[in-house]
């Protein structure tokens, strides 16, 4: 065994490039002499490994060459003009026709891929419209021919390995056209990593003291009005989820079943082990749906799902999302370290995302959950949340008002947040900074920034999960990216349209408004939070109400309808024979709905969810303003308002001429109901 990496080795390694690359190369007459690509195909962390010898040329093997756009400047400069609110031309987005006829490399130029490809022994099994990509199968020998390296076995931290040796070389005529290669290395793989820990079943029936999807709504604000109805939010990874886990998810927290045509759609073979339930890592896309889905629930869900975990298999799995364009919104919670990560499959990946702004499609994505130094202790963020063209998410420690204890489980309110610790940001080293991250305490630089936005992370509280049969406490960055395609999804089912692009300029314009919660403690190791936007944070996270205030047209066709807190199973009306009797009970100590009424085959959430919302509303229900919640006044009070009585029976006042007014007491109650 010899480890690379000393000076003899260097020139040994350039010797034998001089002597192998003409054997290797599969020289034609009208070939130019070979070029190296522009970014780097190979992982970094081939540097720190021990070589074990050639790898056998007949092993199977599968390489993807990414093309890089035309025009890419002009491409640019058009999202920057499509995605500004200011501009004539925000959100006119192009059809997918029309960025293959601008921007899309042009079908010589992956016309001359292909060729070159299949003269080397490969076996060419994925084109795409677009031309972004082109999938090749074959052996390590064709791979080596195809490209001009030689490939070993390697050992990485005892682990065993392949890889290339040095860079790819393609013919001078070809080099040009090629942003990149997968699969010439496996040191990088693309992870999740939701920090979570299994709960008893008891813990859930008390809701304590953990955040479920009513204490989310309530802690930011959120409008159950604005369901996301009528959009798709599609979720980007690896795995499958069990449905049984999504009903029971539902059933707890009296959430609808996932509307019709949500779905799971694998972008490998349909026997690939990304493609299926594991009991071990499907606990991400668990979480990912059950959140997509508390937040907007009447939107439909994808699962698009990765062959593998492999980095070769995400940018396949990115692009049929592009092409597919089933929704105007994506998540994603499955990355990896930019310094593990080869720049040529950043870039690969980034100009996939390009291409789904540019038809409309907002991407979010988890931007990690080890803090500033998120891989071998060095600073660093992660990929795909550094790409300029997809919003990085990062995390908060959340603390409420009131509640989330054991004898008042329910989260009351927004209290305040801290920066998490474990909220990845830094700047990249790889990408430049986008033209929307300008003022508003963003520092002085020309390197991306991470994160663009935040929302609760931390393990404590931490959320509830059901997975696999079995309840979870999980916490980490995953956990915002799907919220934040959600509230996005609300967003766009009011707005309509052909979706957003990146919202970077939009959710930028909006700093330190109210839109915002202004995270400014708390840190991530390196980086501190502060005013404005800041390294841990971003801009901060949302104020929903006052966020859907700012970002929705004022016109009165889309004017938002008001809430009414006493319709508390959620029916669209506020009942005295229904919402006020579970409101009496809850009061009383007893479980909010009667036995009798949930026969007939009646749909009411359960006691669980109508007690949270009895909690919720707190002494808002005091409408007399005496000081006390009281079931013989202020119920009484509630109830005769809603029949269209005055709220205070004549009675009453004769024993106490204290009460006050029926105009006030009725502009109590129309505060909790407007009508």
């Amino acid at each position: 065994m010899r480890r690379l990496g000393g000076v003899g080795d260097g020139l040994a390694r350039a010797w034998l490039l001089v002597v192998l690359v003409p054997l290797l190369w599969d020289l034609r007459a009208s070939a130019a002499a070979p070029q190296r690509l522009a970014a780097s195909s190979l992982s970094p962390l081939r540097g720190t490994i021990t070589d074990v010898g050639r790898a056998d040329p007949n092993r199977r093997h599968s390489a993807v060459v990414g093309l890089v756009p035309r025009n890419p400047e002009a491409l640019e400069a058009f999202l920057a003009d499509v995605q500004d609110p200011s501009s004539p031309r925000y959100r006119q987005f192009l059809t997918q026709d029309e960025f293959n006829a601008l921007y899309a490399p042009t079908e010589a130029a992956e016309q001359a891929v292909v060729a070159h490809l299949e003269a080397s022994g490969l076996r060419v099994t994925q084109r795409f419209s677009n031309r972004l990509l082109v999938g090749a199968t074959g052996n390590f020998g064709a791979t080596e021919r195809a490209f001009g390296v030689e490939i070993h076995d390697l050992l990485l931290g005892g682990t065993r390995h392949y890889s290339a040796l040095d860079e790819p070389w393609l013919p001078a005529d070809i080099a040009p056209l090629v942003s990149g290669v997968l699969g010439l290395d496996d040191f990088a793989t693309m992870r999740a990593r939701p920090r979570a820990r299994a709960v008893p079943l008891a813990v859930i029936g008390t809701n304590c003291c953990h955040l479920g999807p009513p204490d989310v709504a309530t802690f930011y604000g959120n409008r159950p009005e604005l369901d996301g109805s009528g959009e798709t939010v599609v979720i980007a990874g690896v795995y499958a989820w069990r449905e049984s886990d999504n009903t029971t998810f539902n059933a707890r927290w009296g959430l609808p079943p996932l509307p019709a045509g949500s779905g799971q759609v694998c972008t490998g073979q349909s026997t690939a082990s990304g493609c299926q339930f594991s009991t071990a890592s499907s606990l991400e896309i668990a979480l990912d749906v059950e959140y997509v889905h508390a937040t907007a629930p009447r939107a439909r869900i994808l699962n698009y799902m990765a062959a593998s975990t492999s980095l070769a298999d995400f940018p396949p799995m990115y692009n049929r999302i592009v092409l597919d364009n089933p929704g105007h919104i994506v998540s994603t919670s499955w990355g990896g370290c930019e310094i593990n990560t080869s720049s040529a499959a950043q870039h690969m990946a980034d100009n996939i995302f390009a291409n789904g702004n540019a038809i409309g499609q907002s991407w979010f994505a988890a931007s990690g959950d080890d803090g500033s130094r998120d891989c071998r202790r060095r600073l660093n963020v992660d990929h795909p949340a550094n790409s300029p063209h997809v919003m990085g998410v990062g995390g908060t420690t959340p603390t409420c008002s009131g509640g989330l204890t054991p004898s008042n489980p329910a989260c009351l309110g927004y209290g305040s947040e801290r920066g998490w610790s474990g909220s990845g940001g830094g700047l990249s080293s790889v990408f430049a900074r986008p033209a929307f991250q300008v003022g508003c305490g963003v520092p002085a630089g020309t390197l991306r920034l991470v994160p663009d936005v935040a929302l609760e992370a931390d393990l404590a509280p931490g959320n509830f999960v059901f997975e696999a049969g079995q309840w979870w406490v999980v916490g980490g960055t995953s956990l915002g990216a799907p919220q934040w395609a959600g509230f996005l999804a609300q967003l766009h089912g009011r707005t309509g349209g052909a979706g957003f692009g990146n919202p970077g300029a939009r959710l930028y314009s909006l700093c330190r408004t109210p839109a915002f919660h202004d995270i400014t403690v708390g840190s991530n190791g390196d980086y501190s939070a502060a005013a404005g936007y800041d390294l841990v944070t971003g801009l901060g996270t949302i104020d929903a109400d006052e966020f859907f205030a700012r970002t929705l047209p004022t016109t009165t066709t889309t004017t938002l309808p008001p809430v009414c807190r006493l319709d508390l199973d959620g029916d669209g009306i506020a009942s005295v024979a229904t919402d006020v009797v579970y409101l009496s009970r809850g009061l009383l100590g007893l479980t909010p709905v009667p036995p009798s009424f949930r026969t007939g085959g009646a749909v009411i959430p359960p006691d669980s969810v109508i007690a949270d919302r009895i909690s919720q509303l707190g002494n808002a229900i005091d409408v007399d303003g005496n000081g006390v919640v009281s079931v013989s006044t202020d119920v009484v009070y509630i109830s005769r308002r809603l029949l269209g009585l005055t709220p205070v029976p004549p009675s009453f006042r004769l024993s106490d001429s204290s009460i006050a007014s029926d105009a006030v007491i009725a502009a109590r109650v129309d505060a909790l109901c407007p009508h």
